[in-house]
């Protein structure tokens, strides 16, 4: 089984958001590399030793840059993050930071994980909705108001001014605007409801009312998979090396934990 990940970055200058490495597992090993969206800011510097933009590395253990965001499942808030996530107790640590993000307050870093094509062949996401902590009083009595299975619709806000492909989302009766989809998911789900090969629905999966605003208001879109389409394919997602994955754990010896391989 092959798990994806992007890690993504925020330039200080600009705020935007760039997908700058990607991580891989697969058979019992991590490759990472760096993304064509690390060249895009001159601010962006590699992470210690992986200083190569151009290579693959490959460990059988995780990436300090990533283990560090791997909550300890011996914590006792580990349960709680679990619970709000949806996840159970006995959840992989990896899949959790995924759901959370993987955020810490020392660094503008955050986790998002590819999508995959489920056992039925739908496209689904589940994520928290984001900017609650910005709803008015209305809005933030609506989101403690939510059911599970509650059915809500996605608002294309073309003319937000910090991004193109901004999603909001809104309830059906009374209408009311109750968060924003996770930037990182904006823009597939943006081309799933514009396509006229899907049917793209959203609901509730829960409603946390001991969490913080970040983690209140889990969300579920569900569609249906169209012809030739491939998550995450921006050129800022694409790998700056040359060599594939797949030819990169060829040259995997047994023998070095941790080895770089030139693409």
């Amino acid at each position: 089984m092959m798990r994806s990940f992007f890690l993504n970055w925020q330039d200080p200058d600009t705020r935007r958001w760039l997908p700058v490495a990607k991580l891989v597992n697969q058979s019992g090993y991590y490759v990472f590399g760096y993304t064509r969206g690390a060249q895009v800011s001159k601010n962006f510097l590699p992470f210690g030793r992986m200083n190569d933009f151009s290579s693959l590395y490959i460990s059988d253990e995780l990436f300090p840059i990533f283990a560090n965001r791997v909550m300890n499942e011996k914590r006792p808030e580990y349960a709680r993050y679990a619970r709000w996530s949806g996840l159970d107790r006995e959840s992989d640590p990896l899949g959790l930071m995924a759901r959370i993000g993987g955020v810490r307050a020392t660094d503008a870093l955050q986790v998002s994980p590819v999508p995959e094509r489920s056992r039925d062949g739908r496209y689904r996401s589940v994520f928290f909705a984001h900017g609650i902590s910005h709803l008015t009083m209305e809005s933030a009595n609506r989101v403690a108001a939510l059911e599970p299975g509650e059915v809500l619709f996605p608002m294309l806000d073309i003319q937000n001014p910090y991004d193109d492909n901004a999603v909001c989302l809104r309830t059906r009766d009374p209408a009311v605007i109750i968060g924003y989809c996770p930037r990182f998911v904006a823009p597939e789900l943006r081309f799933l409801c514009e396509s006229n090969e899907t049917a793209t629905r959203l609901k509730v999966l829960q409603v946390n009312q001991d969490a913080p605003s970040q983690f209140k208001l889990l969300c579920e879109a569900v569609s249906t998979w169209p012809e030739h389409f491939v998550p995450c394919s921006t050129d800022e997602h694409q790998l700056i090396s040359n060599l594939s994955v797949e030819d990169a754990l060829k040259t995997v010896s047994s023998a070095k934990p941790f080895q770089r391989v030139v693409g």
